[in-house]
């Protein structure tokens, strides 16, 4: 006798999967609203006829000046900053939805991938298009040929696909995102730094008539680069079913958490999910002697850690400290805003460790520390930080001329200031301190995030009110006299003073 075996059902097609999800979907929550598609299609003419002309003017400008080592410094920054934002959001990535339904189903992951993939192919092909067509504008004088407006694009487009490539492998690769993230950041400080020293000690240095290689000559490389390119983005599609899971996940996570943040209007949410996202990639991680030296407080041995093991914020923080020398022949409330943010920035290098803190009190319960020993510990590493960027800031922007006298004392003395603020400021985040919604033409949001915005700026404006009054008042040739720094010196301490020594910081455990 023979056993009969009952047939096997084949297994459905990616169509019938994603026909069967569709329905469901619109049975859940019914078609698309032709009401919603309006107000869609009317946003988008809107903002056209908005920002066309303004686009337009940016991008291909009346006349062209040249090349000039700032233009593509610029040029150069925006196509970083591109990349950075591929390396934030995937990115190959799936809403969550799928990524908790589709990719455990029947359903070809190229299938489920090649709708990010095509998105992001298409607006690495806009931007760089557009950087290429606005160094191209300027490069050349008018009237320009076809040829060159041809060749700016191929050649923007080249490089914005070979920064998704990039991206794509340091997604597969987090050891090499890594790294590349690390050159990335000193690339950028880098250019910073080059672009404001050739804008300030040398005016705006332009290159030579003969450094532009003709049109004909960047075309023909670029139509190379762009068809090669597109043959790799191609591969990558072709594999995409070879993907692992984890990575999808991941990224769909990421993307989503972000998408939160920004639809409840919760700034500060961004931050603590870069923060989260950046320590669970470090594995690894060896105990140091910091910790276990007695002579270092912990909560100071923590902040140098953490500090340390991020040591792509260094080269941010050298080309931020520039940006006082490029404005310090204008106004003086402008270069007063640029040095008190910029020095309430440097002291926000270990804002991560106070948030948590803030949040989670109960640790700090468990180390027995008062939370007057726990803000005195705190301030040291962020003290210390604000107080070198304002000595290297002050310092360049004394060397432009516009400023006299010990002006990196006047830094120095501001830093302890600026970390009085930046530690009010990593304690509070946007959803604690305002929920009351203000109403505005474009629809309501919370007050907190205006509140946020200016969370520890007050602070600063107050502490630091000697450099302001300095800025102001004192220009070259009229040397700064140390008086203003004995002011600011002895205003920062006090700061520190009312932090540390208020009574609620004695009789309490927490931050």
């Amino acid at each position: 006798m023979t056993t009969t075996r009952a047939p096997s059902a084949a297994p459905p097609s990616d169509a019938a999967v994603r026909r069967r999800i569709r329905r469901m979907r619109v049975a859940a929550a019914g078609r698309i609203d032709p009401s919603s598609v309006y107000c869609v299609l009317l946003a988008i003419v809107m903002a056209t006829a908005l920002v066309w002309h303004p686009l337009t003017a940016a991008v291909w400008p009346a006349g062209g000046d040249g090349l000039s080592i700032p233009l593509l410094a610029v040029a150069a920054l925006a196509l970083l900053a591109f990349f950075g934002v591929l390396r934030r959001v995937g990115p190959v990535v799936v809403t969550r939805a799928d990524a908790t339904w589709l990719l455990v189903a029947p359903v070809s992951r190229r299938t489920l991938l090649t709708p990010a993939l095509l998105l992001t192919a298409f607006a690495a092909v806009v931007v760089g298009g557009l950087l290429g067509l606005a160094v191209a504008g300027r490069a050349v004088g008018r009237p320009a040929e076809a040829t060159v407006v041809v060749a700016g694009a191929f050649g923007g487009a080249a490089l914005g696909l070979l920064l998704v490539l990039l991206a794509v492998r340091c997604q597969q690769r987090p050891r090499t995102g890594r790294v590349v993230d690390l050159v990335a950041g000193g690339t950028a400080a880098t250019l910073v730094v080059a672009a404001a020293a050739a804008d300030r000690l040398a005016g705006g240095y332009a290159l030579p008539d003969a450094v532009p290689p003709p049109a004909s000559a960047v075309l023909a490389p670029a139509l190379i680069v762009v068809s090669l390119a597109a043959a790799a983005v191609a591969r990558v599609w072709w594999r995409l079913d070879g993907w692992p899971t984890h990575r999808i996940v991941e990224a769909s996570a990421t993307v989503g958490s972000y998408a939160d943040a920004v639809y409840a209007i919760e700034p500060s949410f961004l931050a603590e999910q870069g923060s989260r996202r950046y320590w669970r990639r470090r594995t690894g991680i060896r105990t140091s002697r910091l910790v276990r030296a007695r002579r270092v407080p912990p909560l100071v041995a923590q902040d140098l850690l953490s500090a340390g093991r991020r040591p792509g914020r260094l080269p941010w923080l050298v080309g931020t400290a520039m940006l006082p020398a490029l404005v310090a022949d204008g106004p003086a409330w402008l270069l007063a805003a640029v040095v008190l943010v910029g020095a309430l920035a440097a002291a926000s290098v270990t804002g991560e460790a106070t948030h948590t803190d803030a949040s989670n009190p109960a640790a700090l319960r468990l180390l027995g520390l008062s939370a007057r020993r726990v803000l005195s510990q705190r301030l040291v590493v962020p003290a210390v930080v604000a107080a070198l960027w304002g000595a290297l800031a002050l310092a360049l922007a004394q060397v432009t001329g516009e400023l006299a006298g010990p002006w990196w004392a006047l830094g120095v003395a501001v830093g302890p200031a600026a970390a009085v603020a930046a530690l009010y400021r990593a304690k509070i985040s946007a959803s604690s301190i305002g929920t009351i919604f203000i109403d505005t033409p474009v629809g309501a949001f919370p007050s907190g995030v205006l509140l946020w915005l200016v969370n520890g700026v007050d602070v600063v404006a107050v502490l630091a009110l000697p450099v302001v009054i300095s800025l102001f008042t004192v220009q070259a040739p009229e040397p700064l006299g140390w008086s203003a720094v004995l002011t600011q010196a002895a205003l920062s301490i006090a700061g520190c003073l009312v932090l540390t020594l208020r009574r609620s910081a004695a009789r309490t455990v927490a931050v």
